[in-house]
């Protein structure tokens, strides 16, 4: 059955290129409204309290990606019943995950402070920050749930205006109550803030067109099927956080703090090319589950031959972007010393070539991720994000810090050329081959 193509990229790719900035804009206004409220310690304690917020979003995307998906596949399949059992089940899932999640952090914050901040200078405001955040995961795991759900079903109104009200009310509320607050003020603010964007999403499901019935239903199976299509995204913080540990630690050990600031560039840089590139993928995961759902060769056909043309676009964009700004990315990150920020941007030139197969990496990350090869979708990942990048600038690191960056712009390149390799050589299939397997 060949369906009509009726995914369009464009809407997709720019609301979610779009939400990637603007969540980054947010982190940074949120930085800077902290920085400049309280001293050095206060700005050290809600960083240090970051790992506890990540560990919710790896689980929030455990749970949301795999479920906004199955939605789609289901919508494609011109099934309303699946449709609402999905998305019922995905509520259900979210709301135990938040309440649990909360209730942990509820009965062990004291122990859980004290893992990261035992240092009396920071103990004291880690704690009272920690005392609001702990009830954070009540309302992003929802949150989460409707960013990747109006997205996918083409609520861009509602996604833009959710996002930059978001930024705009937790900026204003960050001011006025951590002034008055202190840090539980600035944890208020986050809530508050979030809370009111997911109200703004919650308006897409009351048209009759987009709303989907909710109801009391669990399957155990399907529960599975959603985490397990959702771990690989999920799986991705946990490697940028194993590449940022390894290579400061070799650059701090063998560079010194002035190779950790230097190196630190390259690493952004690394990441926000990652973090951009979801723009396709999140078009990809729309088209290949409606594909799927439709039983479709011929969409996904022209599903993937859009996204390899748009992954190689964007790498050579991004690629001259890179290196015409390479000179003044130091001075965005406030590196003040002149040799360490000509270090920096040399490093910058050198990884610049490998954006384009962090792109590619990426785009075939999540083709085998949505056609039930979630190994393959876990090995490109760990190989390309953390592993190869960590080990080659570890192994290049010994000659000089400059080959700290030639292994990190290695690491993608041999990452897809093994999966290349092995895919050809060994499976016998093509790169992107889903004639191997049941489209419905």
């Amino acid at each position: 059955m060949d369906n009509k193509i009726n995914i369009r990229f464009f809407p997709i790719f720019i609301a979610a290129t779009a939400g990637v900035i603007l969540e980054i804009i947010a982190t940074l206004v949120d930085e800077i409204v902290v920085g400049n409220i309280f001293n050095d310690e206060a700005f050290a304690s809600v960083n240090l309290i970051e790992p506890y917020t990540f560990f919710e979003v790896f689980l929030a995307y455990l749970v949301c990606v795999g479920g906004a998906a199955l939605i789609v596949r289901a919508q494609g399949a011109d099934d309303h019943k699946k449709m609402s059992e999905i998305f019922s089940q995905t509520i259900i899932l979210c709301g135990l995950c938040g309440i649990g999640l909360t209730l942990i952090y509820v009965l062990f914050t004291p122990q859980l402070v004290r893992f990261v901040a035992d240092d009396p200078a920071v103990y004291d405001n880690a704690l009272s920050y920690f005392k609001v955040m702990r009830f954070y995961p009540l309302v992003d795991m929802f949150d989460t749930f409707l960013f990747t759900y109006v997205l996918y079903r083409g609520g861009y109104v509602q996604f833009y205006i959710a996002i930059i009200f978001r930024i705009v009310i937790n900026a204003v509320l960050s001011w006025l109550l951590g002034s008055q607050l202190g840090l539980i003020g600035i944890g208020l603010a986050s809530i508050i803030s979030l809370l009111l964007a997911l109200i703004v999403k919650l308006t897409f499901l009351l048209t009759k067109k987009h709303g989907l019935k909710f109801r009391w239903y669990f399957n155990s199976r399907e529960a599975l099927a959603i985490a397990m299509l959702g771990l690989p995204e999920s799986a991705l913080f946990g490697f940028i956080v194993i590449l940022e540990m390894a290579v400061n630690s070799f650059t701090l050990k063998n560079y010194g703090a002035a190779g950790v600031a230097a190196i630190a560039v390259v690493i952004n840089i690394f990441e926000f090319v990652l973090y951009l590139s979801e723009g396709i993928s999140e078009y990809e995961i729309v088209a290949v589950n409606n594909s799927i759902g439709q039983g479709s060769a011929k969409s996904m056909d022209h599903a993937i031959r859009t996204v390899q043309r748009a992954a190689l676009a964007e790498g050579v964009l991004l690629i001259g972007l890179i290196l015409l700004s390479a000179n003044v990315l130091p001075d965005a990150f406030d590196i003040d010393n002149p040799e360490t920020a000509q270090l920096a941007a040399l490093m910058v030139r050198i990884l610049a070539p490998t954006v384009i197969f962090i792109c590619l990496s990426r785009i075939t990350a999540i083709f085998y991720q949505y056609t039930r090869r979630i190994p393959r979708t876990i090995i490109i990942f760990g190989m390309s994000v953390a592993v190869l990048p960590a080990a080659l600038g570890i192994l290049f690191g010994q000659i000089s810090i400059e080959g700290i960056a030639v292994g990190m712009a290695l690491g993608p390149a041999g990452a897809l050329a093994l999966m290349y390799g092995y895919v050809r050589g060994i499976k016998k299939e093509k790169l992107f081959d889903y004639t191997l397997m049941q489209l419905q």
